[in-house]
């Protein structure tokens, strides 16, 4: 199957093609882009990037290391982490897509309208449009909150060096800046020259944000794109004989067509066989990219949940009410998109087992033998594509993950309030 992007209109993909186009996501991926000594020229260019930007952290990180003239809080702390924390998925994202860049222009013929081309999902093709329109609202919400989000972190330090400037140079302090890194100079040469690193931060902070922010929109736009299909795939099912129904009030069933039924059953199990392949290409690209989302968000909002009880029962140290706000706002869109993560996972494993019963609540019973037949072999079909994301061996990746995530930072909180009290 071809996938010319450039010839697409959004109306016949299931993506927001006109967002992706403003991010030029297709590029990296697209057979057709130019090549350098046979390698992407977007790739090559986005790999020196990210070995720079490495350097970079890596020399920021050196302060810690060295001795210290200003003492940071754990705000500052908590900040560094973060910006690491960013730095490693936006690179297992890098990594991950450009080494399966195939695969990603691949998956990308799941978008398409008419990708399942069966007569009975055909016939509810509003099902895909229904979630399109959910899919583009979901991520331009995601798209709004991610930009405001930067914004917010990038003018954070100018606000504050206005409000500081004088205290800072009284108390011989470094002014904010985006994470703070803590680069090995002296508080005069960093104060001195605050716009060199200031711009510095800002690179690494718009690099973070493009590629986890485009990664992200893909990868939910394909749980969506998914979802959709296999609903389509299970109302298929339901009603691939519902014409026998109408036609056996009137007539008797051994007048009515019943190869048609065998005929529409073919073509749905074929359709759920393509989907299902495109489901394994799915997983097996992203699984590493979702273990380390899951792994890296679960213990950021523990630790964010510890630091902030720890600093508010525990610590003298006083933090200013923007840092509070910067992390409490990243706490909540790191919270969001987990929950996101968590939800789409379990919708594609229930939809999925959904079908099962969709093929089992078709009017079955006025088939003839040989479309009986065809029937027991999709569901069996079905039963043997069990495929399910775990991020071990027993805990799968679904709700439940989150929930055991908020009562682990409910019994934090409880823990800490109890200590502070007594």
């Amino acid at each position: 199957m071809s996938f010319d992007i450039s010839l697409s209109k959004p109306n016949e993909v299931s993506i927001n093609l006109k967002l992706f186009k403003f991010y030029g996501f297709f590029h990296p991926f697209d057979p057709k882009s130019k090549t350098v000594f046979n390698l992407n020229v977007y790739q090559l260019v986005c790999f020196i990037i990210h070995s720079v930007v490495g350097v970079i952290l890596i020399y920021g990180l050196m302060g810690y290391v060295t001795e210290k003239e200003d003492a940071f809080n754990i705000a500052n702390d908590i900040q560094i982490m973060f910006a690491c924390i960013l730095y490693y998925l936006c690179l297992v994202n890098s990594i991950t897509l450009f080494y399966k860049a195939n695969n990603i222009w691949n998956l990308l013929h799941v978008s398409s309208i008419h990708f399942l081309t069966s007569t009975q999902c055909q016939k509810h093709i509003g099902i895909l449009y229904k979630y399109r329109e959910k899919l583009i609202k979901t991520t331009n919400y995601i798209n709004v909150l991610s930009v405001v989000l930067t914004i917010q972190w990038s003018l954070y330090p100018l606000l504050l060096i206005l409000l500081q400037k004088d205290h800072a140079n009284q108390s011989n302090q470094r002014f904010e800046n985006i994470f703070n890194f803590r680069f090995p100079v002296t508080i005069s040469y960093y104060n001195n020259n605050f716009v060199i690193f200031y711009i510095i931060e800002l690179s690494i902070g718009l690099l973070l944000f493009y590629i986890l922010l485009v990664s992200e929109l893909f990868f939910f736009s394909l749980c969506y794109i998914i979802i959709a299909q296999y609903e389509m795939i299970q109302i298929a099912y339901k009603n691939v004989n519902s014409e026998l129904n109408s036609k056996n009030s009137n007539k008797n069933k051994n007048d009515v067509n019943v190869n048609d039924c065998f005929d529409d059953l073919v073509s749905i199990m074929k359709d759920q066989q393509k989907l299902f392949e495109k489901l394994k290409l799915f997983y097996s690209t992203f699984k590493l990219i979702i273990v380390s989302y899951v792994v890296v968000f679960s213990w950021s909002i523990i630790i964010l949940i510890y630091a902030s009880t720890l600093i508010l029962f525990t610590s003298s140290e006083s933090i200013s009410m923007l840092s509070i706000i910067k992390l409490l706002t990243t706490f909540g869109n790191v919270i969001i998109l987990l929950l996101l993560l968590c939800y789409l996972l379990e919708r594609i494993n229930n939809i999925k087992e959904s079908v099962h019963f969709g093929m089992y609540n078709c009017n079955w019973t006025s088939m003839n033998l040989r479309s009986k037949k065809m029937l027991l072999l999709s569901m069996q079909m079905n039963n043997a594509n069990k495929f399910i994301m775990k991020i071990t061996p027993r805990k799968i990746i679904n709700l439940q993950l989150f929930n055991s995530v908020i009562i682990t930072c409910y019994n934090i909180i409880s823990a800490m309030l109890n200590i502070s009290s007594k």
